[in-house]
């Protein structure tokens, strides 16, 4: 039981690396510079621009690989899935209040978009 424990903390210190290696070389970079929290915004919605490119570029490729059943299945979770980052993000702005609440509901978006794209570039190219 102990060790099972352990294996979990360790791989948690992994996750945020492995989560920030989706990220473009610049986000790490400019938050690193950033001594403000509307410089830490302004790295954000520049990173968010780029995952939302990339969710954008991934979306239209799969769509392309769809036969037309699969493409409106495909256009009606995505809908679902917008609808419900933004709820979900919201709520992270109610939720936290105060100076951090732009942060927090910016990174809420970035993540997700990240996320979402990377999912759709796993059903795009399985096994890679």
């Amino acid at each position: 039981m102990i060790k099972h424990y352990l294996i979990g903390l360790g791989l948690l210190g992994f996750l945020p690396h492995a989560l920030a290696e989706d990220n473009s070389p610049g986000y790490s970079q400019c938050m690193d510079k950033a001594a403000s929290t509307a410089a830490m915004s302004a790295c954000i919605q520049q990173e968010r621009s780029l995952q939302d490119q990339r969710l954008n570029r991934v979306y239209k490729q799969l769509l392309a690989k769809l036969d037309a059943g699969q493409q409106k299945s495909l256009r009606e979770v995505q809908r679902q899935w917008m609808a419900y980052r933004d709820g979900n993000c919201q709520f992270h702005v109610q939720a936290s209040g105060g100076t951090m609440a732009q942060l927090e509901g910016g990174m809420c978006v970035l993540d997700m978009t990240r996320e979402r794209a990377a999912e759709l570039e796993r059903v795009l190219s399985p096994g890679q």
